[in-house]
């Protein structure tokens, strides 16, 4: 198993690859039965959430106070996001500047819960995950909307409703179960034990995570199908905002010198977005053609997110063989 573990992560940019072509050939030849798979995307990111928060001790909650200084450059993160869409989206053709709308949307979400995936996956400091997950639905409900206004439009749509339920069907319903279990398990579940489970863990979280991408990508096959250039614009525009947003929120934590458990979630908080609820705002809201700078971030997301695993794992990560 150790082994399988090791070479799962070695070839996770593979893995990701085939997902997303398995998917988008599924959605374009077999459009019915994909649609009938789109109720287990939910369900699966709760299964996906629950494994990674499982070795969590809820009373590590009591050292909140430690993630101060951590929780303000998380914002700073946030802020920083819309920016670099902004301007890396200004290399779209005038043409397709409607894909423009739609990566700037996509970048002023919140993190979904895939951050806490690919933290666990790293080995980084997973509680750190659900605390930024929390701080940053409390201020993206003003930097979503305000944030849209002075960036697109005047009247921009917001979900509310969506964002909290994503936070407490997502995260705060499997953190609670996951403590209630090691609570009623804790004579079995000790430490050493916990610790020994943790690399399988988030191993089968990156199995689930890879059925999502692939349930997600075959859902929206129609739309790259029929918008092949306007959508590797997009892709192209999306990937360059992920990889710029990857590499200042690295040397930003290089900065201001935080250990490596601490700056996994900090690195990855802007690449991975609720993009679901970017599609929700551009379609209520903006042009119907803007829901295609949504689609390309849905391509690019997961992809570069994995080609940054790599690199973190070879270059960064501690103990890994």
């Amino acid at each position: 198993m150790h082994r399988f573990n090791l070479q799962f992560r070695k070839y996770i940019l593979l893995w990701a690859f085939l997902s997303m072509v398995v998917g988008y050939l599924a959605g374009k030849f077999n459009p019915q039965r994909v649609e009938s798979l789109k109720g287990l995307v939910t369900p699966l990111l709760f299964l996906m959430v629950f494994i990674m928060l499982f070795p969590t001790d809820l009373s590590s909650l009591l050292k909140l106070k430690l993630y101060s200084f951590p929780i303000l450059v998380s914002f700073m993160l946030s802020i920083l996001s819309p920016i670099l869409g902004i301007i890396v989206s200004r290399i779209i053709p005038q043409d397709f500047l409607f894909l423009k709308t739609g990566i700037v949307i996509s970048s002023t979400v919140p993190p979904n819960a895939m951050l806490s995936a690919w933290t666990a996956f790293l080995e980084g400091d997973v509680l750190f995950t659900f605390i930024i997950q929390s701080f940053t639905f409390v201020y993206y409900l003003f930097l979503v909307p305000f944030g849209l206004k002075l960036l697109l439009v005047n009247h921009p749509y917001f979900s509310l409703v969506i964002l909290v339920k994503n936070l407490f069907f997502l995260i705060v319903v499997p953190l609670v179960l996951a403590g209630c279990l090691r609570l009623i398990f804790r004579e079995v579940l000790t430490g050493k034990v916990v610790e020994r489970l943790k690399p399988l863990l988030s191993t089968a979280s990156g199995i689930i995570e890879l059925f999502i991408i692939m349930i997600s990508i075959a859902l929206r096959a129609s739309i790259i199908a029929e918008n092949p250039i306007i959508i590797l614009w997009g892709v192209f525009t999306a990937a360059l905002f992920y990889a710029s947003g990857f590499i200042a929120a690295f040397y930003i934590t290089k900065l201001f010198r935080f250990d490596y458990q601490t700056s996994i979630p900090l690195i990855y908080q802007n690449g991975s977005k609720n993009l679901p609820i970017a599609m929700v705002i551009t379609i209520t809201t903006f042009e119907h053609r803007a829901i295609l700078g949504v689609a390309a971030c849905i391509l690019a997301q997961f992809p570069i997110s994995a080609l940054f695993y790599s690199i973190i794992s070879r270059a960064q990560r501690p103990g890994l063989s």
